[in-house]
């Protein structure tokens, strides 16, 4: 319910209270949950120590045997301090461990051959200047070589800190405390000052060695404590890794020097590249610049060719609308003769003198010019839109010419045949081909010469 093991577990009671002594460490019932668990207070003082006894003395502290070892949790100062008794180490029988504390100057311990007295107030007050000493330094690669030799007759502090080249890998100090007699007692620890700035653990080892140390200055520290928990005033020894060859001043100095020379190589370097790609760069803008001024010629021209496309397509437009206008002038002339004729017809079988009347006012409206020459007007305004103002360039040429012959220029220049020009100026044929010959005359046409074609090669404006 909770124990490491079935075996090697021992009941006791301490400070009124049932503990198990096991093999990792003391354990205590919880009966909320019914089970045996590890006990927070004895595992922060002795950590999973296998223990085989334990004892409560008259002033509170507890007596315990680890493996063949002795020692105690001791209240005498407030704080709980655990201190062992390394004179017994391995002088108790296994399986059979006893410790009767009668009083603090009578401590009964069960060993192999006898009973021990251990008179613990005695013990406690047995206090001596405790020290260490740095014993010998020394730096090794193939070979080793001694640093310093244990020379105590002055101080360390006094010392010049040696420089160690940088080929030397290792460096291994060695130390100790002089109380020979109590070197069962005694535990080191050390710290490297510059390499790592934590105490190591307590030990027993008397000598510690680093390799590959970094080029910088260090300090080797080390103390010893008793098994009281007295503990030494710090030894030092101070030294200097120096960096490598290539570390060095000199070899910074080089190393700036090349990187100055390197810096100003570059920077020509770059200068020159720059230079290069700036004329580069200068050239195919100057190219860029050829093609955007061809993409632009280009462009131009399409537009114009575009522009001239759709003029002409207004062109052809007016001249169909203007086509369409003779045509309807053409078709008006005619239906306007057929109905005149028809109603002359209609008068001559009527006998009625007021229908005849009628029929002679609607003669006279047929006959009537102003619509024909509103017609006209707008006529005129398509025609010039279309060829530009060639009635003004025609008038401006020949001031003489007349009204009604400039409606015959403009019907020939349109390319009418005489019997829709006849229709259009509402006279008959043999007086269109009159009108031809007086305008020939006008206008002082050779005789070898097309009157259209005159009237086509005039120039006039876009």
């Amino acid at each position: 319910y909770g124990l490491p093991s079935t075996m090697n577990n021992h009941v006791y009671k301490i400070k009124n209270e049932i503990v198990i002594a096991t093999q990792e460490g003391v354990f205590v019932y919880d009966k909320q949950l019914d089970k045996f668990k590890v006990s927070t207070y004895y595992k922060n003082l002795l950590g999973n120590l296998s223990l085989r006894y334990l004892k409560e003395d008259e002033l509170g502290n507890i007596w315990f045997i680890h493996e063949k070892e002795l020692g105690v949790i001791d209240f005498s100062k407030g704080s709980p301090q655990v201190i062992f008794i390394p004179e017994l180490n391995n002088k108790m029988l296994s399986g059979f461990e006893f410790i009767y504390p009668v009083n603090q100057s009578n401590v009964i311990v069960g060993g192999e051959k006898g009973f021990f007295n251990i008179n613990y107030t005695k013990y406690k007050q047995t206090t001596l200047p405790l020290n260490v000493d740095i014993r010998a330094v020394r730096i090794i690669n193939q070979t080793d070589s001694l640093l310093f030799g244990g020379y105590v007759g002055a101080s360390l502090s006094t010392l010049a800190s040696p420089k160690i080249a940088n080929v030397w890998k290792t460096i291994r100090f060695q130390f100790s405390a002089p109380f020979y007699s109590s070197q069962a007692n005694i535990k080191y620890s050390f710290r490297l000052k510059g390499f790592d700035d934590r105490w190591a653990d307590w030990t027993k080892r008397t000598e510690k060695e680093y390799t590959n140390l970094r080029a910088s200055t260090y300090t080797f520290q080390v103390k010893a404590a008793n098994n009281l928990g007295q503990e030494s005033v710090i030894t030092a020894y101070t030294f200097v890794i120096m960096p490598p060859w290539y570390l060095s001043i000199w070899a910074k100095l080089f190393y700036f020097s090349l990187v100055v020379a390197g810096v100003y190589g570059l920077n020509l370097w770059q200068k020159r590249k720059l230079s290069l790609q700036q004329q580069k760069h200068q050239k195919e803008q100057e190219k860029m610049l050829y093609i955007h001024n061809l993409e632009i010629n280009k462009t131009e021209s399409e537009l114009v060719a575009l522009r001239n496309e759709k003029l002409e397509v207004d062109i052809n437009l007016m001249h169909s609308e203007l086509a369409s206008s003779a045509m309807h002038l053409v078709k008006k002339a005619e239906l306007l003769t057929k109905n005149k004729e028809e109603l002359s017809k209609i008068m001559k079988v009527v006998d009625h003198p007021q229908v005849v009347n009628e029929l002679k006012k609607m003669m006279r409206s047929l006959n009537e010019d102003d619509k024909m020459d509103h017609e006209w007007e707008n006529f005129t305004k398509h025609f010039d839109k279309v060829h530009g103002g060639f009635l003004n360039v025609l008038r401006e040429k020949h001031p003489k010419i007349t009204p009604n012959e400039l409606k015959l220029c403009a019907y020939l220049r349109m390319n009418l045949s005489t019997k829709e020009i006849a229709q259009l100026i509402n006279i008959s044929v043999r007086g269109v081909e009159i009108g031809r010959y007086r305008l020939r005359k006008k206008l002082q046409i050779a005789s070898e010469m097309n009157l259209f074609d005159y009237l086509i090669g005039i120039k006039i404006s876009s």
